[in-house]
C-alpha cells in the first residue's frame, strides 16, 4: 500500500487557464438585471470559494485528456449543483450563517430560499447538457437524485442516525457522490474512460468520505470564528456525525446522547456539557484515523493513473484535506 510520504507534491496550478474559463460561464448563467432573486444566486457565485470539487474535475480531465470545452461546462455544472444543494441545505438546517457569512434563508423568507435554490439546480442541468455527453448527463442525473434521495431519507427518519454503518451510507449520498462525480465524469469524456473511470471513481470516493468525516470533527474541535458557526452545531440540529457515534460505541449508557437518537432537544447547558465529554474523548481521533485511511486508499486508486503535474496536484488536494484545517 502506499504511504503519504511517498508522493512529490507539485505546488504548481495546471488548470488556471480552465478556471477562468470556467468562471466566465458560472457567471453566464445568470442575470443579477433580471431579478432580486437571480441578483442573490448571481452573489452567491461571484464570491467564489475554493472551488475544490469543480478544480478536481478540470484536474482529472486535463490528466486524462479530456475535451477541454465539455470539461469546461461538466466544472461549472458541478459547481452550480453544489451551490444549489447549499442553499437548500441551509435552509433545511435552519442554518443563519455559512463559514461566518448570512445565509440566504436568513435574508430571505424560506419560500425565497427554494425558489433561488430551483434556479441554481435548473442552472446545473444547462450546464451538464454542455459537455454533449449522455454517459456525462446520466451520471449528473444519479448523482443529483442520490444527493437529494439521502437527504430525504434522514429528514423522514424517526430517530437519529445509531451506527457507522448509516453514516458512512449518509455520508456517501450526501457528500461523497459529488467527489465521485468530479473525478469519474471528466474520465466518461476521455479517450481512456473505460480504464479510467473506475479508479478516478473511487478516488473521487475516498476523498469525498475524508472531507465529510474531517468537517463533522472540526464541528467539535474547531474554532467557532474559523468554522462560522458555533462548535458542536452538528448536535444542536439533533444529527449524530462520526465522533459522536465513536463516543456513544464507548458510552452507550450517556443518556444525553439518547435523547438525541431519539429526536429531543437538550437545553443548552446539557448540549455544552455533552459537546465537552465528545471533545475529551478519543472520538476525534480515531475519526481523524478513519479519514486518513481513505485518504491512502483514494491515493492508491490514483497512482494508476498518468503521472503529470495534474496528478501531483490532485494528491496534495486529498492530502490537504486531512493534514490541514478548512
Amino acid at each position: 500500500m502506499t504511504t503519504m510520504t511517498d508522493y512529490h507534491i507539485s505546488l504548481q496550478n495546471p488548470t488556471r487557464e480552465r478556471q477562468q474559463e470556467m468562471e466566465t460561464l458560472l457567471l453566464a448563467q445568470v442575470d443579477a438585471d433580471r431579478s432580486p432573486l437571480e441578483a442573490a444566486l448571481a452573489g452567491l457565485i461571484a464570491a467564489g470559494g475554493k472551488r475544490l470539487r469543480p478544480r478536481m474535475a478540470l484536474l482529472v480531465g486535463g490528466m486524462l485528456g479530456a475535451e477541454p470545452g465539455a470539461l469546461v461546462s461538466l466544472a461549472a455544472a458541478i459547481e452550480m449543483l453544489h451551490t444549489a444543494t447549499l442553499i437548500h441545505d441551509d435552509l433545511v438546517d435552519g442554518s443563519g450563517l455559512r463559514r461566518g457569512v448570512e445565509t440566504l434563508n436568513a435574508r430571505w423568507s424560506a419560500a425565497a430560499s427554494v425558489l433561488v435554490g430551483d434556479l441554481a439546480f435548473t442552472r446545473a442541468a444547462e450546464l451538464i447538457l454542455g459537455t454533449r455527453s449522455l454517459p456525462v448527463i446520466e451520471m449528473f442525473t444519479r448523482t443529483m437524485a442520490l444527493m437529494v434521495e439521502g437527504e430525504v431519507s434522514q429528514l423522514a427518519r424517526t430517530r437519529g442516525i445509531a451506527s457507522r454503518q448509516e453514516y458512512f451510507r449518509w455520508i456517501g449520498a450526501k457528500t461523497a457522490a459529488l467527489f465521485e462525480l468530479a473525478c469519474g465524469a471528466p474520465a466518461l469524456l476521455s479517450a481512456a474512460g473505460g480504464q479510467a473511470f473506475p479508479p478516478a471513481h473511487r478516488f473521487g470516493h475516498g476523498v469525498g468520505m475524508a472531507f465529510q468525516i474531517v468537517d463533522d470533527v472540526l464541528d467539535y474541535t474547531g474554532n467557532p470564528g474559523l468554522l462560522g458557526k458555533p462548535v458542536g452545531s452538528d448536535l444542536r440540529q439533533g444529527t449524530m456525525t462520526l465522533p459522536a457515534l465513536i463516543y456513544l460505541e464507548e458510552h452507550p449508557g450517556d443518556a444525553e446522547l439518547g435523547k438525541i437518537l431519539q429526536h429531543e432537544r437538550l437545553e443548552e447547558p446539557a448540549l455544552q456539557a455533552l459537546v465537552e465529554r465528545i471533545r475529551r474523548s478519543e472520538a476525534a481521533n480515531l475519526s481523524l484515523e478513519m479519514a486518513h485511511g481513505f485518504i491512502r486508499e483514494a491515493l492508491d486508486e490514483l497512482a494508476g493513473l498518468p503521472e503529470c503535474p495534474a496528478r501531483f496536484a490532485l494528491v496534495e488536494i486529498a492530502l490537504d484535506i486531512v493534514l490541514q484545517d478548512r
